[in-house]
C-alpha cells in the first residue's frame, strides 16, 4: 500500500470517527442570534478565533469573555469611510475597547467576506467551527432588522481553507492595525 492510499484511508478513518463534521446547519436571521447568544459555549476548546466583517457593541461582551477564558481573538474589519456616522463612530470606540481587552484588529479595504472562524491550530487534522455568509456582528442582523443567510458547518477541510483565507487577508500588506489605521487617519 503506498503512502498516498495510507494518508488517504487514515484520514477516511479519522472524518467517519466524528460524523458532525459533515453537519451543516443553514442559518437564517433567528439561527444566527441563537448562534451569537450562545457562541462562547459553542467555541468552548478552541484557542483561535478569528472573525470579519463589521462589528458593534452587541458583540463586545462575548468578544472580551473569549479572550478573559484565553482566547486569541483576531478581527478583520472593512475600511471606515473619511467621514465617520455616527454609527461608524461608536463601532470604532469598540474596537478600540478590544483592543484594549486583548482582541488584534486590522483593517483592509479589500475586504468584503464574512465568516467566523474558531479552531485549535495545534491539532494534527484541524478541528474547528465555521460559519459564513453574510452576518455582521451588528444590531442589524443581530436584531434581525435584515435578512441574512449562512452555514455553520465544522468539516475540517472547509475550516482549514476558512484559516487559510484568513491568515492570507491577514498577512498582506494592506491589512494595517487599527492602531496605524488610526494613527494615519489622524495625520
Amino acid at each position: 500500500m503506498g503512502e498516498e492510499w495510507k494518508k488517504f484511508k487514515d484520514k477516511i478513518i479519522f472524518l467517519q470517527s466524528d460524523l458532525a463534521q459533515f453537519e451543516v446547519e443553514f442559518l437564517d436571521r433567528h439561527r444566527f442570534k441563537d448562534f451569537v447568544d450562545y457562541v462562547s459555549r459553542d467555541i468552548q476548546g478552541y484557542p483561535e478565533v478569528c472573525i470579519t466583517g463589521y462589528f458593534s457593541e452587541i458583540i463586545r461582551d462575548s468578544f472580551e469573555n473569549m479572550m478573559k477564558l484565553g482566547q486569541n481573538v483576531r478581527l478583520i474589519c472593512q475600511e471606515f469611510p473619511p467621514k465617520l456616522s455616527k454609527r461608524d463612530r461608536k463601532n470604532l470606540e469598540v474596537l478600540k475597547k478590544l483592543v484594549n481587552a486583548g482582541a488584534k484588529i486590522k483593517i483592509n479595504h479589500r475586504t468584503h467576506a464574512r465568516f467566523f472562524i474558531a479552531y485549535n491550530p495545534k491539532l494534527a487534522e484541524l478541528r474547528g467551527l465555521l460559519v459564513i455568509g453574510s452576518f455582521d456582528f451588528n444590531s442589524e442582523c443581530y436584531g434581525k432588522e435584515r435578512y441574512d443567510a449562512g452555514i455553520k458547518t465544522r468539516h475540517p477541510d472547509l475550516v482549514k481553507s476558512a484559516v487559510e483565507l484568513f491568515d492570507q487577508i491577514w498577512n498582506e500588506p494592506e491589512s494595517t492595525s487599527l492602531e496605524d489605521f488610526m494613527k494615519n487617519r489622524m495625520m
